[in-house]
Formats: C-alpha cells, sequence, structure tokens
C-alpha cells in the first residue's frame, strides 16, 4: 500500500504563538534559525490509490518545517497533533549540517528539540546531533566517522522505555555510555520544568561521568 507522502509547504512568518511555544523549552529565535527551523502554513500529503490521486492539505498553528543548510524539508514537527507528531520527508542526522567537529565530545539526543535544548546550555566543549527518530539507530559507517573526529561520544535519550532500550542498542552496538537524566521525560522538557540553571547542575556531572 502507498503511504502519503509530502509533495508541497508554504512557509509563514513567526507569530506570539510560535514564540509562546519554543521560549517555554529557553529555545530562541537564535537557534531556531540556527538549525534551519522555519514556521509553516501548511503542507499537502498526496497519495495514490487504484488510479486516483489522493491529496491531504494539512493547516495549523504551531507547524514546523525542519530544513537542511541547502534548503531541502526533511522533517515537519507539530507538537500539538496526536497521531502524526513528526512526518520524515527524508532521511537525514538532525544536526549534522550544523556540526563544528572542533569540540572533544558529542551528545547524541533523541530529537532536534533535544539537540536545540543541549545547545542553549551553552557546552563550550559538546556539541549533538540526533537520529531520523529514537527508534532509528545511527548507521555504523556514520558512528566510526564521528569515533575518528571526536574524543568520545554519550547517548541522551528520553528517560521512558523507548529510551532506555536505544541507550542499551547503542551501548551493545558501539559501546557508547548514556546519561540517564532523571527530571523530566527529555532534556527540552528538563529546562520546561526546571529551568536552565537546574538542569544543567544535574546535566554536567553525569556528562562528565559518560564521557571519561
Amino acid at each position: 500500500r502507498n503511504k502519503f507522502k509530502v509533495t508541497d509547504f508554504t512557509t509563514r512568518a513567526w507569530t506570539n504563538l510560535d514564540e509562546r511555544f519554543w521560549t517555554k523549552f529557553f529555545i530562541g529565535s537564535k537557534i531556531l534559525d540556527f538549525f534551519n527551523v522555519v514556521p509553516l502554513n501548511d503542507y499537502t500529503l498526496q497519495k495514490e490509490e487504484d488510479g486516483t490521486t489522493r491529496e491531504l492539505i494539512i493547516k495549523g498553528n504551531n507547524l514546523y518545517g525542519y530544513f537542511r543548510k541547502d534548503g531541502a524539508l526533511y522533517k515537519i514537527y507539530n507538537p500539538y497533533s496526536k497521531e502524526n507528531k513528526f512526518i520524515k520527508v527524508k532521511d537525514y542526522i538532525q544536526g549534522s549540517d550544523q556540526l563544528t567537529m572542533s569540540v572533544p565530545y558529542l551528545i547524541i539526543c533523541s530529537s532536534l528539540k533535544d539537540v536545540m535544548a543541549f545547545t542553549k546550555l551553552g557546552y563550550k566543549n559538546a556539541e549533538a546531533v540526533a537520529p531520523d527518530s529514537e527508534n532509528i539507530i545511527i548507521p555504523e559507517h556514520v558512528i566510526t566517522a564521528y569515533k575518528m573526529k571526536y574524543k568520545n561520544i554519550c547517548t541522551l535519550f528520553d528517560n521512558d522505555k523507548a529510551g532506555k532500550e536505544s541507550m542499551l542498542k547503542y551501548k551493545s552496538k558501539y559501546d557508547l555510555n548514556s546519561v540517564t537524566l532523571d527530571l523530566s521525560k527529555d532534556l527540552s522538557d528538563s529546562l520546561r520544568d526546571f529551568k536552565l540553571h537546574k538542569t544543567k547542575e544535574v546535566l554536567t556531572p553525569l556528562l562528565k561521568q559518560a564521557l571519561q
């Protein structure tokens, strides 16, 4: 059976609603801009079924396109949707375009939102990426390349069942240590619930331990 594919989208200007959503997580326009997150007015889904084309146009107040530096859309984020919170458009390791590979440590988070939250914490000696989704493992050749570039790498996933299972997979497959941040479900929620200072205070010793 054919699946719906994203065939079109329109962007829009930032609004107060966007600001209200992102600043809860201490993610402001500078970071959103750096990671090429753009608000969308709508997107179009199409699929072929029995010789006819079905088309859906999805609109919403809080729709966001995740783009690569070259302008290619790779994911749509609809935070208030129950069924379709994320629509994957293309394979991409989130945050890759922003890596400098000039710091000693790499943190693998579970989402771009967590990568942005990690960036906001302002660690000078570490940067972050995230797989397509938490249940997709970053391929071996990519991890091998990362291991050549960085002194050490660890995972920082959600502290729910799925996150913990992913941590174990990365440990057994790539021998990467993990950090379990027992504040909120994930890093960005921890910033929302416990603010910057408290989150960093709890996270820093855990990172040191995982990366030594």
